[in-house]
C-alpha cells in the first residue's frame, strides 16, 4: 500500500447526498462510497500519509485508533483492488 495514497487523475467523483459517487470511465464502472470511505477518499491526494488519514478519522468520527487504522487500511486496499489509486 502506498504511504501517500493518490486518486487516479482520470477518475470523476461527485458528492451525492453525503456519499461519494466515483466514475471510472476507463473500466466503465461506478462506485458509491459510504461516509467513512468518502472521508478517506477525499484525503487520497498524494499529500496525506495513511497515518495522517487515520488520525483525521479519529478526530472526525470519534473512533479509537485501532478502528481508524483498520478502516483506513481496508478502504485503501479496496481502492487499490478497484484500480482507483495511482501506482507508486
Amino acid at each position: 500500500m502506498a504511504e501517500h495514497p493518490r486518486r487516479r487523475s482520470d477518475i470523476s467523483a461527485r458528492l451525492v447526498e453525503g456519499e461519494m459517487v466515483v466514475l471510472d470511465r476507463e473500466r466503465d464502472l461506478v462506485h458509491q462510497l459510504n461516509l467513512t470511505a468518502t472521508f478517506i477518499w477525499d484525503r487520497c491526494d498524494g499529500q496525506c500519509t495513511t497515518q495522517e488519514i487515520a488520525r483525521q478519522l479519529i478526530d472526525a468520527f470519534d473512533v479509537d485508533p485501532r478502528t481508524a487504522e483498520a478502516s483506513v487500511a481496508a478502504a485503501l486496499q479496496q481502492f487499490e483492488r478497484l484500480g482507483l489509486l495511482e501506482r507508486a
